[in-house]
Parts: structure tokens; C-alpha cells; sequence
């Protein structure tokens, strides 16, 4: 009996000796058609940041939100009112000398983009830990080459430029 266990412990110790925590870099996953839309756009994504998904005929139910959409991002969401519509945010790699967090959110319906507007916002670290997020300007989603959009939002600062 007394064999047996000695055998026993010698397995235990053999098999956890060769397990070796594996580590592996976190690599996240974003739709691949968000990050070609962003792309196009020049932005980049650095995390992802919230998705709604809003049911065929709901989506006039939010009609603050579909107003802000339509006004300061530039997109008409009427013809999508009896389909589903998801939005989903992306925070961006990219800040602006006035903002240090852009937002950028992406509206598909059928599985096609229809559209996109990013949330110019600025976020401040309390005493206690906690962060505050201060929105300011939403704009229809542009080229972030574009200099003339950089009056309003400040100069933009790529990732690799810092």
C-alpha cells in the first residue's frame, strides 16, 4: 500500500512539474468590417467600448439619441427604423492636443456599415480613482488627416508620434 502512494505522489509531482503556466498576450478582436471602416478613416482602435443593439422598430423609441446622431454626427436613421440597428463604440489609439479620448461608433444594420461618428471627450483622473469622463464635441466620422476638421477638436496625435 505504502508503494502504491509513494508511486502516486511521484506522478503528482512529475505532472505538475511539466505544467507550465502558458502566458498569452492579450490580443483583442474586433470586427474586422469596423476596423477596415476605421482604417479607411485613419483611426485606429484601442479598445473596445460599449455595443447596443436596438431591435426593428425600437430604435425611434431613443429619439434624443437618434437626434444627436442625425444632427452632430450626420446620419439619418429614419430609413433603418423598421430593422436592427447595432452600435458599437470603439475608444481610438489617437488623441487630440484638447481631447484625450475619442470615441468612435459604428452603426451597421443587415451586416453593412451605415455610418459612423465619433465623440470628442476628455477624461480626468479623480483622487479617489475614479475617472470622470467629460463629453464634448460629436462629429460625423472624417479622415483624421483631414486638417481642416483639427481647428474644432484640436491637432490630432497619432499613436506613433508621441
Amino acid at each position: 500500500m505504502r508503494s502504491k502512494t509513494i508511486i502516486l505522489v511521484i506522478l503528482i509531482v512529475l505532472v505538475l512539474t511539466g505544467c507550465k503556466e502558458e502566458k498569452k498576450e492579450y490580443m483583442p478582436f474586433y470586427n474586422p468590417m469596423h476596423t477596415d471602416y476605421l482604417q479607411k478613416f485613419g483611426w485606429q482602435a484601442e479598445r473596445f467600448a460599449s455595443e447596443t443593439k436596438y431591435e426593428a422598430k425600437t430604435l425611434q423609441s431613443y429619439k434624443d439619441h437618434v437626434d444627436t446622431i442625425r444632427t452632430e454626427g450626420n446620419i439619418d436613421l429614419a430609413p433603418f427604423f423598421n430593422k436592427e440597428v447595432v452600435e458599437t463604440g470603439y475608444v481610438l489609439k489617437e488623441k487630440t492636443d484638447l481631447y484625450n479620448q475619442i470615441v468612435a461608433s459604428i452603426l451597421e444594420s443587415e451586416g453593412k456599415v451605415i455610418g459612423g461618428y465619433l465623440d470628442f471627450n476628455h477624461e480626468v483622473l479623480q483622487p479617489d480613482g475614479v475617472i470622470e469622463v467629460h463629453p464634448g464635441q460629436t462629429t460625423p466620422m472624417f479622415d483624421a488627416n483631414d486638417s481642416n476638421k483639427q481647428f474644432v477638436i484640436g491637432r490630432i496625435i497619432k499613436p506613433d508620434s508621441k
